[in-house]
């Protein structure tokens, strides 16, 4: 942003975002292209040919677009797409290509929980929460290959905090679809990306409505106006990505059937086995997550809005995670991650104002050194 000046917090979140870009190349380096990626290169390619529209269960093709965008503008799409194909091969080369639009993603998410962490909790919570971020081997992996899930953490965070601060400006008397224009369309955007990754982050969406509302009660009118536009914004965009082929449309929405709602799953054992083995490749995530927990609960100060509505998008995801285990399943789990570094920031960042402020900052940059020394030791292993 021109104009802003730039001192030490910036600098050090842009060696931070750094850090995160040279990890997400290094992935792209070295790692060749899978058959998920070859098959969203085709997918993409067939769509802006406006030649057939393939559906994948639960997503829209704006992955696809995204993988295929860069090859088919730089690359020229070079040989014939083989619509036959189960596994379609394409050069290697390609995988820069492919995937750069995703490792940008990757680093525009990175910004956005710098920019909403220190917004809400100061430096502190600015640093906290994109040290967290940079250093998880589930974002730099995700950032590093051409699929849906880095796009729709972006997405969610976005539609959730850009509705937030939509709805703190409805307390100016302005008029409400022009002023809010630019608003609108980040919003709009932000749903696109969501659900045009995974059908099941509409939930998010439903939150964010919820937090719109609870914000400013007085000015529902205008709160669903804004948000009703948005969603229509966010529905043509989407629309597009299908090549407005309604067919293709109609059997995308059938993806997303309450038939999959499985609420029995929380009862299974397995599934806890599972969540063990989520938090088992996660450690210092997981040790500073209880941490925030168990202090939230015990202590009032971090009992706030600006904390509890990340905990609260952070605890529906995983809960839709496990009764949704065919429309997000380990997905959701994955797309609440973002919110969970935000949570940790917030609390994490009263701690340090506290008269515990040398035990926070003891216990916080001791494991955030861990977090930073596991994922560069994962590194060097690959």
């Amino acid at each position: 942003m021109l104009g802003l000046p730039i001192g030490v917090p910036q600098v050090f979140a842009g060696l931070l975002l750094l850090a995160f870009l040279v990890q997400a190349l290094f992935v792209v380096w070295r790692t060749p292209l899978r058959g998920a990626e070859n098959a969203a290169i085709q997918q993409g390619l067939l769509i802006l040919k406006q030649r057939n529209v393939m559906i994948e269960a639960g997503r829209a093709p704006l992955s696809a677009l995204l993988a295929a965008l860069p090859v088919a503008a730089i690359a020229g799409a070079a040989g014939p797409v083989n619509e036959f194909s189960g596994l379609p091969r394409y050069p290697q080369s390609w995988r820069w290509l492919a995937r750069a639009p995703f490792v940008l993603v990757g680093l525009l998410l990175g910004c956005s929980i710098w920019y909403v962490a220190r917004r809400l909790y100061g430096n502190a919570g600015g640093y906290i929460a994109l040290t967290l971020y940079a250093f998880s081997d589930a974002m730099v992996s995700r950032a590093a290959t051409a699929q849906p899930t880095i796009v729709g953490l972006w997405g969610a965070f976005g539609v959730v905090f850009t509705a937030i601060a939509v709805a703190h400006t409805l307390y100016a008397p302005r008029e409400v679809i022009l002023w809010n224009w630019k608003r609108i369309l980040l919003l709009g955007l932000a749903i696109t990306l969501a659900v045009g990754a995974q059908f099941a982050l509409v939930f998010v969406v439903l939150a964010a409505l919820g937090f719109m509302l609870y914000v400013v009660p007085e000015r529902r009118r205008e709160t669903l106006t804004i948000f009703i536009a948005a969603c229509a914004l966010a529905m043509l965009i989407l629309a597009a990505t299908f090549a407005f082929d309604g067919h293709a449309i109609a059997t995308g929405l059938r993806s997303l059937s309450l038939r999959d709602f499985a609420p029995g799953l929380l009862a299974k054992p397995l599934t806890y086995r599972l969540l063990a083995l989520f938090f088992f490749r996660l450690p210092t995530v997981f040790v500073l997550l209880v941490a925030s927990l168990a202090t939230y609960a015990l202590w009032r100060k971090p009992r706030f809005f600006g904390v509890t509505a990340p905990l609260l998008v952070w605890a529906m995801l995983m809960v839709l995670g496990i009764v949704l285990p065919h429309l997000g399943g380990y997905n959701l789990f994955t797309a609440s991650l973002p919110f969970a570094f935000v949570l940790i920031a917030g609390v994490f960042a009263d701690l340090l104002e506290s008269a515990y402020a040398s035990l926070a900052l003891g216990v916080v940059g001791g494991i955030l050194l861990a977090h930073a020394a596991f994922a560069l030791a994962g590194l060097v292993r690959f």
